[in-house]
């Protein structure tokens, strides 16, 4: 964490990061390296008043976490590919009704899809606002690999695969 950055800020980023699951009092104050428990503890109390963050109490902890951040509930599901920036429909459509299939258990994340030539499997955890991921598949038939985000958008989804030293492609999902 930047030790020039103010404290309120070093907390959202913090946040940010860590999404939905959030973090406690001394989680904040480990990683944002605010000197004081009793400073993170009035700090987070007070963005958490203003609407800033959100909290919930597990027994005897508070956890915070940010307010716009999509349950992981959210991302599962089947997904029909809608459009691409990258690619026209006939070619998403080429073998099969392009998809993503997500699927996992909390905060972990796994899952296929189909569009155009390409198909593969995932996995990935979520990042703050987004899932980020690795993939394996086969594009023309031929083995590829990279990585990749999810995020929600309006009710859709952007599915961004990143080719391993190659291309990047965007593809807009709708849930099925």
């Amino acid at each position: 964490m930047n030790p020039s950055k103010p404290y309120k800020q070093r907390i959202l980023e913090f946040l940010d990061k860590v999404g939905v699951e959030g973090a406690d009092n001394a989680e904040i104050r480990k990683e944002t390296g605010i000197p004081s428990h009793q400073q993170v503890y009035l700090l987070t109390q007070e963005l958490a008043m203003r609407g800033a963050i959100a909290a919930r109490r597990e027994g005897r902890k508070w956890f915070f976490y940010p307010i716009d951040a999509p349950s992981p509930e959210a991302f599962r599901g089947y997904w029909r590919v809608i459009s691409s920036p990258d690619f026209d429909r006939e070619t998403l459509e080429l073998e099969i009704t392009p998809y993503v299939r997500v699927e996992g258990n909390k905060f972990a994340f796994e899952g296929a899809f189909h569009i155009g030539l390409i198909q593969g499997e995932f996995d990935g955890q979520l990042d703050g606002k987004r899932v980020l991921f690795s993939f394996e598949a086969s594009d023309e038939l031929e083995p590829v690999h990279g990585a990749g985000t999810i995020s929600l958008l309006d009710g859709r989804m952007e599915f961004r695969l990143i080719f391993f030293r190659g291309d990047e492609f965007t593809f807009i999902c709708e849930h099925r």
